[in-house]
């Protein structure tokens, strides 16, 4: 009887102790993701910066850069400029411009040229800009750099003009950041596009390769342990591991941004958690074959 009592005081302590270990690892979980959260600036949103002739009263024009889209497996951004008279100008004659306008636009050894008449109040070019300085491989941490010159000439005489430069820096799944270097000539405006994966977008990756971690040891516990002896092997644990087997590569596709096969990160975290799924099954299967109940010999006959 007393030592009865002695185990029913000592369990009740031993939940208390489980409780506390939860509820801190709980609260620890919570911590790290609110800072994760705040490290990735998920709640950043798109803005325009403004370059070249700023200060200016009147500039010949304005131009506006928007990119469209980016596409990291070719390391391309498709850009779409548009080269209007200036609103200032415009204000003040209520009409299309006096004069001709040339939008040129260099990157990467190629020129690309949006001609403005006098007749018209906006033009407008697509093009795509090669990226640099990245690579896909590294995804969800992968980064890139866009350059970009923008002149604007005068139609005939092919003077340069002040132009005031509009750069939006909004694109679904990316941070643009862009700056400004001093050019050969004052009126010339170079543009630095600093272009990495948007901080929801990583953190989305990140916690899911997470998530592909924990199933990987999840399945290399069970295996482990039931192919020791220190756990019963039991038939319904082979589902739960081919579950397992099969939620890996679900989890790998529903990755936003839809990054090729064979990045880094698939050698490093999918690749591995992938084969400990199907080693902890095999050795699961092997023990149960081997070990498991079987048919009771004594039951009654087939009819």
């Amino acid at each position: 009887m007393i030592a009865g009592w002695g185990m029913d005081r000592v369990q009740p302590h031993g939940r208390i102790m489980q409780s506390l270990a939860l509820g801190a690892v709980l609260i620890a979980l919570t911590a790290g993701y609110v800072l994760m959260a705040r490290q990735f600036n998920v709640t950043e949103l798109p803005s325009e910066r403004h370059f070249g002739a700023i200060d200016q009263v009147a500039p010949a024009g304005e131009v506006y850069l928007e990119p469209i889209s980016i596409d990291a497996l070719n390391d391309a951004m498709q850009v779409r400029a548009y080269v209007s008279p200036s609103i200032s100008e415009s204000k003040s004659a209520h009409s299309a411009p006096g004069r001709d306008l040339t939008l040129l636009v260099n990157h990467d050894n190629t020129v690309e040229e949006v001609k403005l008449a006098a007749g018209d109040h906006i033009a407008s070019s697509t093009f795509e800009v090669d990226l640099s300085q990245g690579s896909v491989t590294h995804y969800p941490l992968d980064a890139y750099v866009a350059r970009i010159d923008v002149q604007l000439l005068d139609g005939k005489s092919s003077l340069r003009l002040p132009a005031r430069v509009t750069m939006w820096e909004g694109v679904l799944g990316y941070s643009l950041h862009t700056t400004s270097q001093p050019g050969p000539d004052p009126d010339d405006v170079q543009l630095t596009t600093a272009i990495t994966r948007s901080g929801a977008f990583a953190l989305f990756a990140l916690c899911a390769y997470g998530a592909m971690l924990v199933l990987g040891c999840c399945a290399l516990a069970i295996g482990v342990l039931t192919f020791t002896d220190v756990r019963r092997a039991e038939a319904t644990l082979i589902g739960a591991l081919a579950a397992i087997t099969f939620a890996l590569p679900v989890l790998r596709n529903a990755l936003p941004g839809s990054p090729p096969l064979g990045i880094q990160a698939d050698m490093w975290v999918l690749l591995w958690t992938e084969l400990a799924a199907v080693l902890s099954l095999a050795l699961l299967v092997f023990k149960w074959a081997k070990s498991g109940p079987r048919p009771d010999a004594d039951g009654p006959p087939a009819r």
